[in-house]
């Protein structure tokens, strides 16, 4: 799979919490060829089916990474024609400056975030972060225009292009979570082409930035014995806390209450057969991913977290490795194929 071309199309395609249709087709025509059906449901979310096809049957294996992305919305429109806004996961410190498009229903709107020049303020308000309340958005269109199309609770989309950097890196918006959702695509692309016995059951989430109910009404859905999640963690960066942050080339599972031991084992295992560097992820409450809502759907499900470390999270310069990405594809399709007909007496208490 071809991490760089899939990541610079996805990521562009609009998609914060809640408003995910745009971005749930292009996932749905994607796995598509892959799959015994796809569909998306009420919630947004999408639901891609591999049957088992070696004949025996295996558990109901739900893999999910959530497909929305922070953004804006707007709150009202001043008499000079600006856009106020409220936050949606994104830090007001990144704001200002910024490209954005206003996802009017008319068609989308471009701007820039704009603030008060610094030659305008105190010397006190130059040195602090400015509220995003008290940013605005400019789109140049006379003011009633903008009333006209930009009514209160628009979303708005960030702006940031995919970038390839040296040794395997790529920098882009909206890598949380739609890198783990190309690792899911590029699981099953390979899937298609190996026997197993699990019914896997690819569902990429709506709404995990704001309350993660697509994943949790999906679970209910589906009914699956088992399920991976798949997010993004802090990449290691200068300034931060031991045990913050994780190598870029680390695959990071999760290790809690909230996470099922033989599960997270079973990965384990399997990644260290692939030669591939993991380190437990401590969480000893709140995962702060749809695990937390899928473990205690229908009468509860035994969830692993498998995390992507990347740098700058929640910002449009998202930084990751895509070799890693290809290497937690290859672990995925070797730890479900190995999910044969009497997994219940190796991955349950």
């Amino acid at each position: 799979m071809d991490y760089l071309a899939f990541l610079s199309h996805i990521t562009a395609i609009p998609g914060t919490s809640g408003y995910e249709q745009q971005a749930a087709g292009e996932f749905a025509r994607a796995f598509a060829p892959y799959c015994d059906s796809v569909s998306v449901d009420e919630m947004g979310s999408v639901v891609a089916i591999q049957r088992a096809n070696s004949g025996r049957q295996g558990p109901r294996v739900m893999l999910c990474a959530h497909i929305d992305e922070i953004g804006l919305m707007t709150t009202g429109v001043e008499e000079d024609g600006s856009v106020r806004l409220m936050s949606m996961g994104v830090a007001a410190q990144t704001l200002p400056a910024q490209e954005v498009t206003i996802l009017a229903k008319d068609g989308p709107i471009y701007g820039v975030i704009g603030a008060t020049p610094p030659h305008l303020t105190s010397g006190a308000e130059r040195d602090a972060v400015t509220p995003a309340d008290k940013l605005f958005i400019d789109t140049g269109l006379a003011p009633e225009t903008v009333k006209r199309l930009v009514p209160a609770g628009t979303p708005v989309q960030l702006t940031g292009r995919t970038t390839a950097l040296e040794n395997g890196m790529v920098a882009s918006k909206t890598l949380d979570d739609r890198a783990c959702a190309a690792i899911l695509l590029d699981c099953a692309q390979q899937m298609r082409a190996r026997l197993h016995d699990a019914e896997i059951l690819y569902v990429l989430s709506a709404r995990e930035e704001f309350d993660s109910l697509g994943a949790m009404t999906s679970a209910e859905t589906l009914y699956p014995d088992l399920a991976v999640i798949l997010d993004v963690t802090h990449g290691t960066m200068e300034g931060c806390a031991p045990g913050e942050t994780y190598p870029l080339d680390v695959t990071a599972l999760s290790c809690g209450p909230n996470t099922h031991r033989k599960l997270t084992e079973h990965l384990k295992k399997h990644a260290d057969r692939l030669n591939m560097k993991t380190q437990a992820e401590v969480a000893p409450g709140s995962t702060w991913t749809d695990a937390w809502e899928v473990q205690v759907a229908c009468e509860g499900i035994p969830c692993v977290v498998m995390s992507l470390p990347i740098k700058y999270m929640h910002t449009t310069v998202e930084l990751g490795s895509m070799e890693l990405m290809r290497s937690q594809a290859r672990l995925l399709c070797d730890a479900v194929a190995a999910m044969d007909k009497g997994w219940e007496e190796t991955l349950c208490y």
